[in-house]
């Protein structure tokens, strides 16, 4: 586990730690106090003097007063352990929330191409699963050795001042534990990565499937993938059963190991007791040492199997974190923006490097003009828009805007004023109001209302959203689920008018509309839009019209083929 690159999640806090341990200090004490006490009673009970080891006070008490302590010494070990765990979980919530946010902040903050390579139930599995792993590893299962280590080692110190040569054997019976341990980890290890990959992956087929569940009940293909979710779980119990297997070898292997060690003290203090060497209350406490020594031993397995978990899911987040991110601000200066004036230099852009889809364009989209790009599926075109709002960089050539390279400029100053309405529409979970109202980054939406109602006029979105059940108020469902394909671009749409951004960009407007909504958007453009920079990616015709420019895309290469 990568324990240097966590440090900060633990450094915030000390001071909880601090009282956890001395919570944990008092609670070994109180431990190691108990097998003292029942010594003590033995020998009260038993009127047997004793005067070796931690047993030579013999003070001389009633029974009655030993089990009053001994209760008492309970009590207070009840209480300490539920301090103990209440607070190592919640520092473990508190590291976990950290820890969470600042994951889902640099993920949020990665290029596109991130995310286009990774299945989304990747994503959601490092910041669900990965980071609990983590933070209950570095609260409750690091903080748990504490005292395992005392409770150990002062039971055989203990043990040792009552008889030398058990606590001696005992000792040297500690490095078998730990090869046994060491031996059967090697096959943990690889298994427990394995669990944490497919439980992943398990993640990744019910998130794709849930959000295509239009496609799936479309094409009555829910049997299909509930076989391909089986067979995925099928494959989680399989690895499963290895794992418990392994699991569930280490406990008997180690509980032997110490049950014969028990015994082993059974005897060796049953001879020394007929020898004369120890007395009854000596025996009994031995035992009560041995067994209490046990306990902290068998803890080490489960925490062996956790630290094979945590160096997997370590890995995998600092893998993310290693990511680079979008140049979101850095020390990039601020685009001057004036009159939206944009030109393609040399622009050259591929997917793949055996395959080039934008080969050394140029092209000049002047203010306030209308400009069309054509070409077939899988041109370039949508490409075209991207690169622009700089979710993907170009391998040669510039974009300039007002006469400025957009890779100098900061990526929030660049946004503000690019405007886009994709085909593949995206709406957050909640209200139209919310939709139309995201970019405003605000939650009170009462003093832009009237602003917003404009808007929607002007994208042509009113009408409908009036006769909707709650107007503005309407939920429009996960990704705008309840809304039609129409009703989403006109919202989105909205959302862009909004804002008054200057450059506007269109991918397919009137794939979803009729002949009066061509109609309504050509007088958007003529109206509301004449004033902007408006770049439009589409296969109608019918836009040609309207244009200021048009572009064709063919093999890589564009030229203007209509100037108004």
């Amino acid at each position: 586990m990568h324990v240097s690159f966590f440090t900060e999640y633990l450094s915030p806090h000390k001071k909880a730690f601090t009282i956890v341990g001395a919570f944990m200090i008092l609670e070994s004490v109180l431990s190691l106090s108990i097998p003292f006490v029942i010594g003590q009673f033995a020998s009260s009970v038993l009127q047997e003097p004793s005067e070796r080891g931690i047993l030579t006070t013999n003070i001389d008490w009633p029974y009655s007063y030993f089990i009053t302590i001994w209760l008492l010494l309970i009590l207070l070990q009840t209480v300490t352990r539920y301090q103990v765990s209440f607070k190592v979980n919640m520092v473990g919530a508190r590291i976990l929330k950290v820890l969470s946010c600042r994951l889902y902040d640099h993920i949020q903050m990665l290029p596109l191409d991130y995310f286009s390579q990774r299945k989304k139930g990747e994503v959601l599995s490092l910041i669900s699963n990965d980071a609990n792993v983590i933070s209950h590893f570095m609260s409750g299962v690091i903080t748990s050795l504490i005292p395992s280590i005392l409770v150990a080692s002062g039971a055989l110190l203990l043990m040792a001042s009552i008889n030398p040569t058990l606590a001696m054997m005992i000792a040297l019976s500690v490095p078998a534990f730990f090869i046994l341990l060491k031996l059967l980890g090697r096959k943990l290890r690889p298994l427990s990565e394995q669990v944490t990959a497919q439980q992943a992956n398990i993640v990744s087929i019910a998130a794709e499937n849930f959000s295509s569940i239009k496609l799936i009940k479309s094409f009555s293909q829910e049997n299909l993938e509930s076989k391909k979710f089986q067979q995925s779980a099928l494959s989680m119990l399989n690895l499963r059963q290895s794992q418990f297997q392994l699991q569930a070898l280490i406990s008997p292997l180690l509980q032997m190991l110490i049950s014969v060690g028990i015994v082993g003290i059974v005897l060796l203090s049953a001879l020394h007791y007929r020898a004369g060497e120890i007395s009854i209350s000596e025996l009994i406490t031995l035992l009560m040492y041995g067994l209490l020594f046990a306990r902290p031993m068998s803890n080490l397995a489960g925490v062996y199997g956790q630290l094979q978990q945590a160096i997997g899911a370590s890995g995998r987040i600092i893998e993310v974190f290693e990511q680079a991110p979008e140049p979101f601000i850095a020390t990039k200066q601020d685009l001057a923006f004036k009159k939206g004036d944009i030109q393609l230099c040399e622009l050259s852009f591929s997917y793949q490097s055996d395959s080039i889809l934008i080969n050394k364009v140029n092209a000049h989209f002047k203010p306030a003009s209308v400009n069309l790009i054509v070409g077939k599926n899988g041109s370039g075109k949508t490409s075209l828009l991207n690169l622009l709002m700089r979710f993907m960089s170009p391998q040669n050539g510039h974009i300039l805007i007002d006469e400025q390279d957009i890779r100098e400029s900061s990526l929030p100053s660049l946004r503000q004023h690019l405007g886009l309405v994709s085909q593949d529409v995206a709406l957050s979970y909640g209200s139209v109001i919310d939709n139309i109202c995201y970019g405003l980054g605000i939650s009170d939406k009462t003093d832009v209302f009237e602003l917003v109602v404009d808007a929607a006029k002007k994208a042509g979105a009113h009408a409908f959203i009036e006769k909707l059940p709650k107007g503005y108020d309407t939920q429009v469902g996960d990704n705008g689920v309840l809304l039609s394909g129409g009703q989403r671009q006109r919202i989105s749409l909205a959302r862009t008018l909004l804002l008054n951004q200057q450059v506007i960009m269109f991918d397919e407007p009137t794939s979803f509309a009729d002949s009066q909504g061509k109609k309504e958007f050509a007088e958007l453009l003529r109206g509301a839009l004449a004033e902007h920079t408006v770049i439009i990616v589409s296969h109608d015709n019918e836009l040609r019209e309207l244009a200021s420019q048009v572009f064709e895309l063919v093999d890589g290469t564009i030229k203007v083929s209509h100037t108004s």
